[in-house]
Order: structure tokens, then sequence, then C-alpha cells
């Protein structure tokens, strides 16, 4: 995937609800006050039984994926510079798509994403008694700067993002190279200053819902 320049300062939100009627994918692009560009959503795909017997544990990845998210993606005819997911299994929709997918972890109310990671902290209470016998050991990059990691999504290269934290959410980026990770970093930190990158999945969610109550 190639990186292309900034060329748009719009929001895109893409999900997808374990509906009754099937999976649903939605999504949604907003400006920078938080305003709809653009809502789009698909219809309700349900997967037959041969399909789970052959796709075995890599189903939700190709369903959420390349089925939905990527029919979604390519439908788009807003310009925005990377797309929010908060569903694991539509990351697999980045090796068929341009636009870097951003991953929102689930909003806690809790203090546990603020705390030191336990492998960093460990590391570093390494280090401090090293240190006592003369040895300055330096951190490792993988224990500094932890990859991204979750529950397993079959064939999704988990090296491919890194995990930050940026205000009260913590994110997954696209990790290639130096300069692109700068900037889709800055790019959701500007975000994040003027609306909650996790409310729009709340407003995909309901309109869905709503628009399916009313069928």
């Amino acid at each position: 995937m190639s990186t292309s320049p900034r060329n748009s300062d719009n929001l895109g939100f893409l999900t997808v609800i374990d509906h009754p009627q099937g999976l649903i994918g939605g999504y949604l692009v907003l400006n920078t006050a938080g305003r709809p560009l653009e809502f789009q959503c698909t219809t309700p795909l349900k997967p037959n039984r041969p399909q789970e017997i052959l796709y075995g544990e890599t189903l939700r990845p190709f369903l959420y994926g390349e089925q939905i998210g990527q029919t979604l993606l390519n439908r788009s005819k807003t310009e925005t510079n990377f797309v929010l997911t908060d569903v694991e299994p539509v990351l697999a929709a980045q090796d068929f798509v341009e636009k870097p997918l951003i991953f929102v972890f689930e909003a806690k109310e809790t203090t546990q994403n603020t705390e030191i990671p336990q492998t960093f902290q460990a590391s570093q209470e390494l280090n401090e008694s090293l240190k006592a016998f003369g040895i300055d050991r330096p951190l490792q990059g993988n224990e500094a700067d932890p990859l991204f990691q979750f529950e397993n999504v079959p064939g999704l290269d988990l090296d491919r993002w890194k995990e930050i934290k940026i205000g009260k959410r913590t994110v997954a980026v696209p990790y290639r190279q130096p300069v692109d990770w700068d900037r889709f970093v800055e790019d959701v930190q500007q975000a994040s200053r003027t609306i909650d990158i996790v409310e729009p999945f709340t407003r995909i969610r309901l309109a869905i819902n709503e628009a399916h109550k009313a069928g």
C-alpha cells in the first residue's frame, strides 16, 4: 500500500453490527465539525453453512473486511485521508483498499489504559536492578513501543499496526515508515481535538437499527 498525500480533512468511520437479519456494515463520513457528509450501509449478509465449515476461523475477517468493509470503502465518493473502525476483523480490508485503517479500542471508564504496560514496567525494573551491578541495559524497541495486539484474527499481520494513546482513547495506527506513522498520529490527534472519535460509531449503529426497524 503506497502512501498518498493529504487531500482531505474529512473523517471516515466504518463498523459492522451483528443484526438479527445478518451482518450489516455502515460507513459514515464526517467533516471536522462532526457533521455528516455521507452515509452508506450494506444489505444484511448471512454466511451459509458451507461457508462456515470451509472458512472456519477466517470467516469473520473475510465477511467483515473483504466482503463488507471493502465494498463500503470502494463505493464511497467522499475523500478521506484515513478510516477509523472499532471492529477488529474489519482491518482485514487493509489488503484491498488504499486508505489506512485505524483501529479504535472500545472506550472504557476505568484507568486501565493509562497504566504502564506490564512488559515495559518489568523491563524498567530489570534495568534498575542491572544498574546496581554497573550494567546499563538499553530498552529494546518492542519493550518501549509495543506492537498492537488483540484477539486472534486469522491471516492478519498485526505487525502492521502500532498502539498509541491519544487523549482518552487508545488507537492502533498503521506502521510502515516513520514519516507515515508521524503523519497518521498527527491526523488522529488533530481529529480528536474537535470530535470524540468513538461517538460516530454509535450514530452508525443507531442509524442502521432505525432503518431496519422502519423496513
